[in-house]
C-alpha cells in the first residue's frame, strides 16, 4: 500500500469522529496505542471529502501534501554538529528543515541520501561512518552523538 487513505467513521470512538474537533496530537496519541509503529501515519491531513476518480476511487494524485509544521517532537539543533547534520539532512531530502529527533526514513531518506551523507562526513570530518550507523540512529541527534563517539574513538586511537 502506497498511501493509505483513513476515513472518519462511526466505527472510531466518539472523540475521534469527524463531527467532533479532534487535535492532531491526541488522534496521532491514540493510533500509537494502538498500532504497531510501522503502522502509525507520518501526518495527518483533514479533508472534507477524498478526490475521486471517474471511476469513484481515491485519486491518490489529487491529495494534498502534508504541510511540513515543525512539532514538538522535533527539536532545534542544540550544538553545531546537530545544526550541520540536519542542515545536510534539509539539503539532501529537499526540505526547509529536519529537526533533530525526526526519523529521516520517515522523512523519505533512502540508502543514497545515506551515502552521500557518509561521503560527506568523511570529507567535513576525516571520520569513516558506516552507512549501518545512519540506519542505527536516524535522527540528527543520534547520529551526531555517534559520530561525536566515532570522532573521540579516533582521536584516541591516533
Amino acid at each position: 500500500m502506497r498511501a493509505p487513505v483513513v476515513r472518519a467513521s462511526r466505527h472510531l470512538p466518539t472523540p475521534y469522529r469527524k463531527e467532533r474537533f479532534v487535535l492532531e496530537t491526541e488522534l496521532m496519541s491514540y493510533l500509537r496505542q494502538r498500532l504497531p509503529a510501522y503502522m502509525v501515519p507520518s501526518a495527518i491531513v483533514p479533508l472534507d471529502a477524498l478526490p475521486q476518480t471517474p471511476n469513484h476511487k481515491v485519486d491518490l494524485n489529487a491529495l494534498p501534501a502534508a504541510e511540513q509544521r515543525p512539532g514538538p517532537r522535533h527539536g532545534a539543533p542544540r550544538d553545531g554538529l546537530e545544526r550541520e547534520l540536519a542542515d545536510l539532512w534539509a539539503r539532501l531530502l529537499n526540505r526547509d528543515e529536519v529537526g533533530v529527533h525526526e526519523d529521516v526514513f520517515d522523512l523519505d531518506a533512502n540508502s543514497m541520501h545515506v551515502m552521500r551523507l557518509v561521503a560527506h562526513v568523511r570529507t567535513a570530518y576525516g571520520t569513516a561512518l558506516p552507512a549501518e550507523d545512519v540506519f542505527e540512529y536516524p535522527t540528527v541527534a543520534l547520529l551526531a552523538a555517534r559520530l561525536r563517539e566515532a570522532m573521540d574513538a579516533e582521536d584516541g586511537g591516533a
